[in-house]
Formats: C-alpha cells, sequence, structure tokens
C-alpha cells in the first residue's frame, strides 16, 4: 500500500511537472497531474502482475487517452494539454537510455531486448492514444445525435 502511494505521489509530480515546463494553462495542471497518476498506477499495475510491456503500456495509455479527453470536454482546452503532460510518466525513457548505454558499452544481449521493451512501449502508448481517440469521439458523436433529436 505504501509503494502505491508513492507511486502515485511521484507520478503526479512528473505529471504537474512536465505541464508547468510546457506552459499547459494554470488551471489544467492538476487534472494532468491525475491523469498522469492514472497512466503510472495502471501501468504499473499490469506490470506487476505479469503482462506485458505493450499491454501494460497501450492501457494506461488508453485510460490517460480517454480520461484527458473527458477533462477537455469539460474544461474546454485542447485534449494536448492533457495527454502530453498525462503520458510523461508512462515514456520508457529509462528503458531507451540503458538499453543505448548497453549497446555503446558493447552489452548486445542487453541493449537488444532494452530496445524491444522501449518499441513494444512506444507503439503501445501510440495505439493506446489513438484508439481512445477513436472511440471516445464515437461515443460522444452518438451522444449528441441520441440528444439533439429528443
Amino acid at each position: 500500500m505504501r509503494d502505491i502511494a508513492i507511486h502515485m505521489i511521484f507520478s503526479f509530480l512528473a505529471a504537474v511537472s512536465f505541464g508547468v515546463l510546457c506552459n499547459v494553462p494554470k488551471r489544467s495542471v492538476i487534472a494532468g497531474g491525475l491523469i498522469g497518476t492514472i497512466g503510472w498506477i495502471t501501468y504499473i499495475q499490469l506490470i506487476s502482475r505479469g503482462f506485458g510491456v505493450f499491454l501494460s503500456s497501450f492501457t494506461s495509455a488508453f485510460l490517460l487517452a480517454f480520461a484527458a479527453w473527458a477533462a477537455a470536454s469539460k474544461f474546454r482546452l485542447p485534449v494536448t494539454v492533457y495527454i502530453v503532460p498525462g503520458i510523461v510518466p508512462i515514456v520508457p525513457g529509462i528503458t531507451f537510455y540503458e538499453a543505448l548505454r548497453g549497446l555503446i558499452a558493447g552489452s548486445d544481449s542487453f541493449s537488444g531486448s532494452g530496445i524491444v521493451q522501449v518499441v513494444f512501449g512506444a507503439a503501445g502508448i501510440a495505439c493506446g492514444i489513438a484508439i481512445a481517440n477513436v472511440l471516445y469521439r464515437s461515443i460522444a458523436r452518438f451522444i449528441l445525435r441520441h440528444y439533439q433529436h429528443r
């Protein structure tokens, strides 16, 4: 339980810090931090239960992108204001760094598997965001049509 709280605090701080660094509107900083927390907690929970990098990245990116679309609709701001800081905690940056460092140092076995994990993680994030985008827009369009005819 203590580990989850630590993960929540630091993923929130990472997302908020990146949002401030990117000059997102002040009213969106807290929501962006919460969206980043949703993504990281989902990712870390799935990885700890033995799911692969792609599925964990996909699911966490899907959930955070869906939450970002909901926040963007509610607060009338562009969705990128929420997605960009939200994906920061799940981007496989340290894995990429370690894989390149291993490649430069000559440790081919680790660098190859590390690069494969980075590619799967990045593909999962991209697919999750894209599918959440399509699904959210389809649901929103259906709801708007349904309530306009009443």
